[in-house]
This record gives C-alpha cells, structure tokens and sequence, in this order.
C-alpha cells in the first residue's frame, strides 16, 4: 500500500508517496478560499472592491461555532490570502469577521481532502520502514572532531560518511544543539561534499514562566528531517512524531519544530474543516466579562492538598488517565456552550483523541511502538487543556479553561466521598490523583468513582509504604514523596535526583540509598546502621570520577541581563560570553571555589564544602523515613 508520508508546497502542493522503499511524488494544484461576515453595509463595499479584481466570489451562509453566518466566499489561490486579507483589514478595520485565513496549506489541503500520513489499516499496525538515520556530529572549539550516525562513531572520512547516509535515507534526525551539524554541512561543503540545505534561526521561548531553547533548524532538499532535540522526538521517537503528524494532518518535519500546543491547535482546526466549521483569523471572545467576585470565584485552578509528613504502608495512588480533556469530552464543555452539553465542537473535535490515547496507554506494555503512541498523545491532550485558556488558540476561551478546572474539583470530591465510604481515608490530593490508606476494596471504589463521574480512573500505583516529606515549615509537601510499590520498584518525586541540576554524586547517593530501602515496611527502622556507613563513604568524595560532581545550570536571560551575579552567571562567563548562549539552553561545569565564584567547565579539582553541602541535602529524604518508620508512623487502618 502506497502511504503519504510527507507534503510540500502551497499553490501546486506535492504529495510524498513511500512505494516499495522508494518516494514517489505526485503534483496537484490547489485552491481554496476565505469567508468574509459582517453587516450587509460593509459587505456591499467589499463586494464592489472583489467586483474590480479577477476574484471569484459568492454570498453564502457558512457556520462558526456559535451558528450561521452569511457572508462572502472569496476563491483564490493560498499565496494571495495575506495580501487579499491585509487590503481587507486596510480597509475596513476588523468591522469585517474573517474566517480560515490562516490555516496551514498543507494541514488544510489533507483534512479536507480526508488524506492522511503515515495511514494505518488498524490502530495495531506498525509504522511505515521509512529509509532513516540519525547524525550526531560532537564539536569542540567550533570544529567537527567526530559523528555518531546510528550510534556508530567515526572520526576519519567523517565527511563522506554523512555524505552517504543522507544520500541513502530519507528521514534525516540530527542533533544541531550547539550549531553543531551546520557547521558539518558547511564544513563539508568546503570539501565537495554539497548537500542543498537552508537554515532555519535558533529562538528562545517562554511559556509558564519557564524558557525554553529551539535550535536552527535544517532542510535538505527531497529529505524529511528531524530534530533529535525537539521534545516530541525526545520524548517518543520516530514513531511519536508519525502519529502526531496522523491525527494532526502536519508534515512529520513541522511536527518535530512546533510546540506540543500547536500540535493540538492543528488537531482542532482539522477537525472542524472536516466538519465544515470556520476557523476565525482573528479571536475575539477571550472571556466573558465578570465581576471582580466571580472572577475570584471562578479562578481557583485543581485541588491540591497537603499530606500529614510521615511514612505510611498499604497506600494506592489512583489516578484519573487524561483528565481535563476527559472533562472536555465526556462532559461536553467548549466556547459555545460553557454549562456543557453532549454535541459540543470541544468536545467532538477532542474525542477521537482522547479515545485513542486511552486505546494506546491500555495495550503500551504490549511493544515499545504502542508505549511511544501513547506518550505523543498524552502530551498532546496534556496541552489540550492549557490550550483552553490561551486566548490566542483558535477555540480557547478562559471561561472553558475554569469551567474545566470547577469541574474537576467537583469529580475529586465525589471521588474522595466514595473512597471514604469504602473504607479508605484519602492522605493526599494532586488535581487529578489520590492516595488512599485503608482495607476497603479498591477495585470496587474505583469502579464506583468511574461511574459516577464518567472519567476514566485506574490504580497507578499500590505501595508497600510511601512517605511524605516535610517542607521547612515542617507541612507536608504536595510533590516530594519516595514510594515502595509491591512489584519492588520506587516512585520518586521532588528529591534531588531528579533534579536536573543534581550533581551524578547526589545522584549515585540517594539511588544507592533506595537500593538500601528496597524493603518491607517493618525493616525500615533496621537501616539505619547501612545508611549511616553509605553516607561516610560518599562523604569521603574519594574514588569519584570528576564528572561525578559536574553540575548543569539552564540559563533563563542573557548574560548582560542578570543582575545578580549568580553562579549561573559565572558558569556561562567561564563557557565564553561570545558563544551565543541563549534563555532556555544549558551550560555545565565544576565547582571549584564556592566562595569566590570560580566554576570551570573543565577541572581535577572541586569545592568539597560545596558538594559536602549538596550529599547532606540529599541525606534528608533517607533520615526521614528511618526516623519515622518507627517513631512516627501515621497509618490508618
């Protein structure tokens, strides 16, 4: 079976069918259209305005969300739409609604022609076996030294390599961090080795108050290429980006350099085409207006609630599988109809997805192919629900966003009332989990939470024992927990080591420590004595590789901006003020002098009383639950 898996272009769009191990291309030209509603004064002017150019139009009644709207039709090819809309808004300010303006060509060209990429007969097929490679050049002072390509290093004849493998596939994922594969490209050129490329600019971004960094971007001429960098391949490979690029109906290559929360603007927008809803250009019902007393009512967010600090045993974690865009669906709330109702365009335009992730998370242990659907789709219906109160998304609306989230709380309730009436008493709350203690049925509570509330809800988790760390003010932290689960594996939030910026020495510790800990409830106490001889030995520092105690900062300004001159600051003056680093990136190096700001990227020698600082930190979470294993034991029955 021929299967699409790219396409380009704009007037002529061209189709990239995989036939036999090889692409064949296939040209088709394209047209389409804006509508264009208002009252019947300006419509009239605009209709005399198309009447002297080699527009074709006509009046008609079209829907948006909110109903029908009669209008003008305008044809034309993509390429004219800004100019055409420019001159509209010239002349009439936004007096004039315009409606799928700017939808993505080849997004548009598919959904509407019900072609999709990557096809599958059923949701158990595999991928397509696209020709791929992955080309991971490592620089130093600017110059290639060597190049991983599919993991195999070379470091002689490096250039005819590359040379080979991009002539030879036709996915092209390259790591371009640091800038490093367009200085391959480049350098390769200057020894004949000419690969047809363009260059996209690096960016910075900052969403939720975190930053994040984008690097230059590369096309090759007849080749799909991907960014190892981008956190849908990051997070699920090859084959999360060929589904998001399915339910999307976006190149493979586009998917790979937007945000998650584009994916799912696509995803909406396709789906209205196919129903034949318009898309608005330009947004103009952000929120309804409020007083300052139902704002403050409205706005409140998920429930979160603090556990009693202590170490507990026979404790379930539950856990509802997509939450707020189950709300979405399931209780059928959109920007048209914010009370909810069940033939919402949210909620129609979100349900395949939704069904399809919760399909994929049910078989993921089956194959590792299933598994990574899954995570692309998570993240997708994750910012699905963000996507809800950006006031630029096509269908967000701020009200929806807080409809959703009021309607969470009242789903946790109900669910916290059930479990307390089977017998469990709820220890902790986050948004869409509970843990529950006690000897009630759990199978049949959650049965029970399922029913009453419509929203999909599992057993993630049954744990030996769980503890609950104290924040400084000694109340119990929402998201710092270590957790024994029955099947001997831990769960870890908010400790050290799963901090990015953890030395590996912290790191090695407290991973030895939960080795230690890998007990039943009743012996923790008895650890006491391993814990103590494991903390005298990395206390010592003897024995570690220096990397060990390398630590990694992320950069949130520019150098010239920080203010305080924090050890962030001096890592990046170290790693060179003209390199070009940018918010979102990462620079690592040594501690060596605390005191006096001297951090290296590379060093035999460290600060002992600063790494000595970090081990005890990390000692904390492990002298805890010793402690009150035994002491302190707030268990329920």
């Amino acid at each position: 079976m021929d299967r699409i898996i790219n396409a380009t272009g704009s007037d002529t769009v061209y189709l990239w069918y995989y036939r036999s191990g090889k692409i064949v291309k296939k040209s088709f030209n394209n047209r389409t259209w804006i509508f264009v509603s208002g009252d019947d004064y300006d419509l009239g002017i605009l209709e005399k305005s198309l009447d002297a150019t080699s527009y074709i139009y006509r009046y008609t009644q079209m829907s948006d969300i909110y109903g029908t709207n009669t209008g003008i039709q305008i044809y034309m090819r993509p390429s004219r739409i800004p100019d055409l809309v420019s001159r509209i808004e010239h002349s009439f300010g936004y007096r004039l609604r315009i409606y799928n303006a700017d939808i993505n060509v080849i997004l548009r060209f598919m959904a509407t022609r019900n072609l999709e990429f990557y096809r599958l007969k059923n949701l158990y097929e595999e991928d397509v076996n696209v020709n791929s490679v992955e080309i991971y050049p490592v620089a130093a002072n600017g110059k290639i030294k060597s190049v991983a390509i599919n993991g195999k290093k070379y470091s002689n004849d490096l250039y005819g390599a590359v040379y080979r493998s991009i002539e030879e596939n036709d996915i092209i994922v390259y790591r371009n961090y640091s800038g490093e594969f367009i200085t391959l490209l480049r350098e390769m050129k200057k020894y004949g080795y000419v690969i047809n490329t363009v260059f996209g600019h690096e960016r910075s971004i900052e969403s939720y108050g975190r930053h994040s960094y984008i690097p230059g971007t590369v096309k090759i001429k007849n080749k799909i290429c991907i960014n190892a960098d981008s956190f849908i391949y990051s997070e699920s490979g090859l084959s999360g980006i060929f589904e998001l690029s399915r339910v999307s109906s976006m190149p493979a290559e586009i998917v790979s350099s937007i945000t998650p929360g584009t994916v799912v603007s696509a995803v909406e927008v396709k789906e209205a085409l196919k129903r034949k809803i318009l898309v608005p250009f330009r947004k103009d019902d952000y929120e309804i207006a409020k007083t300052p007393r139902e704002f403050f009512g409205a706005d409140v967010g998920g429930i979160v609630f603090n556990p009693e600090p202590g170490v507990y045993r026979n404790v379930y974690e539950i856990d509802f599988s997509s939450m707020y865009p189950g709300i979405i669906v399931n209780y059928g709330i959109s920007p048209e109809n914010i009370s909810g109702q069940k033939t919402s365009y949210l909620s129609s335009f979100l349900r395949d997805l939704l069904e399809r992730r919760l399909f994929y998370k049910a078989i993921s242990g089956r194959a590792d192919l299933y598994s990574r659907r899954n995570i692309a789709l998570k993240t997708l219906l994750l910012n699905s629900f963000g996507y809800t109160g950006y006031k630029n998304a096509k269908f967000g609306r701020i009200d929806v966003h807080e409809k959703i989230t009021y309607t969470g709380r009242m789903i946790i309730e109900t669910a916290m009332r059930i479990a307390e009436k089977n017998n469990f008493r709820v220890l902790h709350g986050v948004v869409d989990s509970l843990w529950l203690s006690g000897n009630g049925n759990i199978i049949k509570t959650i049965n029970e939470i399922k029913e009453k509330t419509g929203i999909p809800i599992v057993v993630d988790s049954h744990y030996k024992w769980i503890a609950f760390m104290p924040q400084n003010n000694g109340i119990g932290s929402a998201n710092r927990y270590i957790g024994l689960r029955t099947d001997n594996t831990f769960k870890v939030r908010g400790i050290e080591m799963r901090r990015i910026d953890s030395p590996e020495l912290v790191k090695k510790f407290q991973r030895d420590a939960l080795n230690i800990l890998k007990c039943d409830f009743h012996q923790l106490n008895g650890k006491s004595g391993e814990l103590d001889r494991l903390k005298r030995t990395y206390m010592k520092m003897d024995g570690f590789p220096i990397d060990d105690f390398r630590i990694q900062l992320g950069i949130n300004r520019h150098i010239e901006e920080y203010s305080v001159k924090n050890i962030t600051y001096y890592l990046m003056k170290t790693a060179g003020y003209g390199r070009g680093l940018c918010p979102g990136m990462s620079v690592s190096g040594i501690v060596m002098d605390k005191g006096h700001n001297i951090i290296l990227e590379n060093t035999e020698f460290f600060d002992r009383k600063y790494y000595s600082k970090l081990l005890e930190r990390a000692f904390k979470p492990f002298d805890f639950i010793v402690s009150h294993s035994f002491y302190n034991i707030p268990y329920f029955n």
